[in-house]
């Protein structure tokens, strides 16, 4: 896999006419190659708006002191630099999905950080429709309502044609 491409945001709502991710949705790469579909989903709607948190904007949304606590940009450095067999660098980290997160747009075009949509058994189901590589953090910050202020283990299914 070239991890000079990678999922973005922009190609995947302009191509399916939507900010919202739910069963039916194409992920697009930056080169606009279609990269996995949502084939099941039993959440409903998951945000490709909010972005990641990370020490900066943990900082911004919950106090300095917060600055030092676990984020979703932390997990994923790690995960690169204990993998370097993948070829990854900073830099091929780009937009990201926030599955079960609940990120709705305000009436003057905000974003919003509410309440998760989602609960215990829910699940997505992705078909790769190319080679891909996926980082995966489940929100570790105490502070945010996504997870319910308790971040919980994730289980995660990977299987072959």
């Amino acid at each position: 896999h070239d991890p000079n491409e990678r999922y973005s945001a922009t190609d995947t709502i302009r191509e399916q006419g939507n900010i919202y991710l739910t069963a039916g949705s194409v992920l697009r790469s930056n080169e606009n190659n279609p990269m996995l579909e949502i084939v099941a989903d039993t959440c409903g709607r998951h945000d490709t708006l909010g972005g990641a948190c990370s020490c900066e904007s943990n900082t911004v949304r919950y106090d300095l002191e917060k600055r030092s606590m676990h984020s979703c940009r932390d997990s994923w450095m790690l995960a690169i630099a204990e993998n370097p067999e993948y070829n990854i660098a900073k830099k091929n980290i780009g937009h990201n999905i926030n599955f079960f997160m609940n990120v709705p747009v305000t009436e003057s075009g905000g974003l919003t950080f509410e309440d998760g949509i989602s609960a215990p058994l829910k699940y997505v189901e992705l078909t790769a429709l190319q080679d891909v590589i996926v980082l995966i953090s489940n929100c570790p910050q105490l502070n945010n309502p996504c997870n319910g202020y308790n971040p919980t283990p994730v289980e995660l299914l990977v299987w072959g044609a």
